[in-house]
């Protein structure tokens, strides 16, 4: 399964509430300065921010309409924001060469030649001649920041000023994957859109369009893994994970240290799917288990093992942890590793000492 890039992304799937509404605000001349685009990581933000830039760039689809021969003063009856692949204006969007778009996020440290943990305020210097630009009075420049959670305070004061006193014909969309690390502040200055998991028709939908052999999957067990996120499920069927998760789960079954010599295996194999694949990254195999439990044993605790398994023996698993530090304490340890994660991605930590400490969350 490829990689999905949101830039180069043209089906939107779900959030139809959302897309109407940036059609009406279209169709009234009353585009917000600024959108807050919030919801789990994975189910179409960016997606939906390039979208909307896609379609506000080529002037609600005007441009399009003009070459077709209409009038240059007609008006065009949207209902979508689609702007066709062939568009110069999407060539333009996903070569990353219009000069009205202007994509903020975390960059390379020039020094370790890493990905930065957050964005700085380095990050923020090609805005301020980007908003000095002069654009056509028919046009429209658009700043997407992905994601406004990796904003160090600096960065995020920076661009709450702005917010402030927003420039005329200029968007920002901000994408959010959690509101509370979100200043209030800058929420007030946005126009909030919500965005949720795909139910499971629409994961369904998605897979099929990205040419997954459906008959060849159990569908519910990567609905549960994935919490009706299309990126996590990308990530699943992009790797061995499917492959691998009995083990993890027999693993984290047991008490630690007896299955450290297991452990040093399954890290291994987890390894070399990585390097057989760059889209499979550890700390992302680590969250989709870590949401996995969450909701296993949240759901355990209130059905007692009635509800429905997502993978064979998993009632065993959530009631194990249950018994050995209650329902509470074990929703803390998965939040632990979830912290976890965010820490050795941030300041690329050593990934074996991140998969043992994982497993000794779940296992001590």
């Amino acid at each position: 399964m490829k990689t999905l890039e949101p830039r180069d992304t043209y089906e939107l799937i779900g959030h139809k509430q959302n897309e109407q509404f940036i059609l009406k605000a279209w169709e009234k001349d009353k585009i917000p300065h600024a959108l807050l685009l919030s919801g789990p990581k994975g189910v179409g933000k960016a997606t939906f921010a390039f979208r909307v830039a896609r379609f506000l760039l080529s002037n609600g689809g005007i441009e399009q309409i003009n070459q077709n021969g209409l009038d240059f003063g007609q008006q065009s009856s949207n209902e979508t924001l689609a702007v066709p692949r062939e568009d110069i204006v999407s060539r333009q969007v996903v070569n990353n060469a219009h000069p009205n778009l202007l994509v903020i996020q975390r960059s390379e440290n020039s020094q370790t030649k890493k990905i930065r943990s957050e964005i700085v305020i380095d990050d923020l210097k090609p805005l301020k001649s980007f908003l000095n630009l002069k654009a056509s009075d028919a046009g429209w420049r658009v700043v997407i920041v992905d994601t406004i959670d990796d904003m160090n305070p600096n960065s995020a004061n920076a661009i709450l000023k702005i917010l402030e006193e927003p420039p005329r014909k200029v968007i920002f969309m901000l994408i959010n994957n959690s509101e509370g690390k979100l200043l209030p502040t800058i929420k007030s200055r946005c126009q909030l859109l919500k965005f949720s998991a795909l139910s499971k028709d629409d994961l369904i939908f998605a897979l099929q369009s990205y040419g997954v052999n459906l008959e060849e999957l159990d569908i519910n067990l990567v609905y549960k893994l994935s919490c009706g996120s299309m990126r996590t499920a990308n990530e699943i069927l992009s790797s061995d994970f499917l492959k691998n998760l009995n083990d993890i789960k027999g693993l984290i079954a047991g008490v630690w240290p007896v299955f450290v010599s297991d452990s040093e295996a399954i890290f291994e194999k987890w390894q070399k799917s990585t390097k057989q694949d760059p889209t499979s990254v550890l700390e992302d195999k680590i969250l989709i288990i870590k949401n996995w439990l969450s909701d296993g044993v949240v759901r355990y605790a209130r059905s007692r093992g009635e509800s429905p398994p997502a993978i064979k023996d998993e009632e065993k698993l959530f009631e194990r942890l249950i018994n050995t530090h209650g329902l509470e304490r074990s929703l803390e340890r998965l939040q632990e590793v979830e912290r976890l994660v965010t820490q050795s991605k941030g300041l690329n930590l050593d990934k074996k000492e991140t998969f043992f400490k994982f497993i000794r969350l779940l296992t001590e």
